[in-house]
């Protein structure tokens, strides 16, 4: 099982003729789809809107597959962000974030709601701002005190936080308790902008020296790194290019799921032989590229994904 905290946004494009469509998404919530459509359990725990916007989210969680593990629904609104797409296929995103039903928890409430049978708890991108760390910081330290794994997907917005001080240091505190991580060139040059970067890299690994890193860097790839090892992967390009919404979200899903498989219960992270995941990277990879020839984040499911890999 894996579980998931973090947001779940509406977000709002802006057609060619001037109409406004709405789409479900968030960071987060892209991830736990695209892991249950590997066919893994997933329960996704942040809790959702009673608004109509949360109706079609726990609509969506269940035609894919995931639990909602929140056990009511709240009366705060869902988040809303207005997306741009420039002509790259790059996203850009202006956010409302106050006041909104999937920061509505307490730390007790969460732990309660974390699965019995949970193996990884991932985390990450909104979910780390600094006015929620009292609250989402004992939620993980209580997880990795029942052996849970800590999956952190940084996906760093410093435009939509209210401290950046605070924000870094947030995230170097979740960094520390991380087993999974995963970051990209342009997190990095966010997080640490006067560090060039490997030597961002080398300050994400010495905060998290025992665990694993997948770095991705756009066309040029990914790269994932435990210890002295490091294996890469050279980008799959797509048969279409559309844009990159949930690229990464669906790229980590599907290591994620392999990393189940790969990396079993009980054994440290240090026993991991990456030769071993040279196979799992490419399927993420090739995961990534085959949402990317799709407009917005939609992930494949396993039989595609399968056939698709097949075909390489």
């Amino acid at each position: 099982m894996i579980a998931v905290i973090g947001e779940n946004v509406i977000d709002i494009f802006t057609e060619a003729d001037g109409r406004f469509i709405a789409k479900t998404g968030g960071s987060p919530l892209n991830l736990a789809i695209a892991c249950a459509l590997q066919q893994v359990p997933v329960s996704y725990l942040s809790p959702l809107s009673s608004d109509a916007f949360g109706d079609a989210f726990l609509q969506l969680l269940q035609q894919r597959g995931v639990t909602a593990g929140w056990p009511q629904r709240s009366a705060a609104p869902s988040s809303l962000a207005f997306v741009r797409i420039d002509a790259n296929g790059q996203p850009s995103y202006s956010l409302y974030r106050q006041g909104i039903a999937d920061r509505d928890y307490t730390a007790d409430q969460l732990i309660a709601a974390l699965p019995a049978d949970c193996r990884i708890l991932h985390t990450g991108s909104l979910a780390l701002e600094p006015q929620d760390a009292a609250k989402l910081l004992p939620v993980l330290n209580a997880a990795k005190q029942r052996g849970i794994r800590l999956s952190v997907d940084i996906n760093v917005r410093l435009q939509f936080v209210t401290d950046v001080t605070a924000y870094r240091a947030h995230i170097e505190q979740v960094l520390q308790l991380a087993d999974y991580i995963k970051a990209s060139d342009e997190d990095l040059a966010a997080l640490y902008p006067a560090m060039d970067l490997q030597s961002a890299v080398g300050k994400v690994r010495a905060l998290a020296p025992t665990a694993l890193l997948a770095l991705t860097c756009g066309a040029e790839g990914a790269t994932l790194y435990l210890g002295t090892q490091a294996i890469a992967q050279a980008v799959i390009q797509p048969e279409i290019f559309i844009d990159t919404v949930g690229a990464g979200d669906t790229f980590f899903a599907n290591l994620l799921v392999q990393l189940l498989q790969l990396h079993p219960a009980g054994e440290a992270l240090s026993t991991l032989d990456l030769t071993h995941c040279r196979s799992a990277l490419q399927r993420a990879c090739l995961a990534a590229s085959l949402n990317i020839a799709k407009a917005g984040c939609e992930p494949p499911d396993k039989v595609s994904l399968d056939q698709a890999l097949a075909q390489l």
